[in-house]
């Protein structure tokens, strides 16, 4: 016959296995669930809901442009977090807001019409931004800087493309040139020669159209 002390041993062991590996499950469940689940916002609602962007939202707004970034695509929102405008001269920032051409291609010259993740850069190049502009950016080791912002969170996820945050203001280059680089070796994003020069000019007209008529 067992006995008593045997018996409760064995009964506390499998107690013990039975929670080991109901929590094992449970963390199997959880992160099948996290590598499945898809965004339910797009990047306008998660700027909206992120208490340090409020300074992009409102010059969003301002512009007439969270409609753009509430609508369909696939974009690559590079944003500023309120410590980056804090360091905007505040002068600067009144005109910005007080000039509406100024101020959206300055907010253009932070969204490339694509969606990039961080994995995606390697070495350095340059972006062509929704309004055709030339973006450059830098991989070093495990920092991503674009121009002289560092990207400080990476992959926000949105229904239509993705939020990297960053701790400065990009500011748009007086040249007007288009950039044809792109962040993959091979030439052209996703390999593909001249396809951000086209998915550029298709963002444009996209963009274009949609501040037309929130003005109309």
């Amino acid at each position: 016959m067992v006995s008593k002390k045997l018996f409760s041993a064995m009964v506390a062991a499998l107690v013990i296995l039975s929670v080991v590996g109901a929590s094992s499950i449970a963390f199997a469940q959880t992160q099948t669930t996290t590598a499945t689940a898809k965004p339910t916002q797009t990047i306008a609602q998660i700027a909206e809901n992120n208490k340090n962007l409020t300074t992009l939202v409102s010059l969003l707004k301002k512009a007439n442009l969270t409609d753009v970034l509430s609508g369909p695509g696939n974009f690559t929102v590079f944003a500023p977090d309120n410590a980056a405008f804090a360091k905007v001269n505040a002068s600067t920032l009144a005109n910005l807001q007080n000039n509406s051409t100024a101020l959206t291609n300055l907010l253009l010259y932070h969204v490339i019409p694509a969606k990039l993740l961080e994995n995606n850069f390697t070495g350095s190049g340059t972006l062509t931004t929704v309004n055709g502009l030339s973006l450059p950016y830098s991989v070093n080791g495990t920092t991503l800087k674009v121009d002289n912002a560092t990207v400080t969170k990476a992959d926000i996820n949105a229904t239509n493309g993705v939020i990297d945050v960053i701790n400065g203001v990009l500011i748009p280059p007086s040249s007007t040139t288009t950039a044809t680089a792109s962040p993959t070796a091979s030439g052209g994003f996703l390999g593909l020669p001249g396809f951000e020069a086209v998915y550029g000019v298709a963002g444009l007209l996209v963009v274009a159209y949609l501040v037309m008529r929130r003005r109309q």
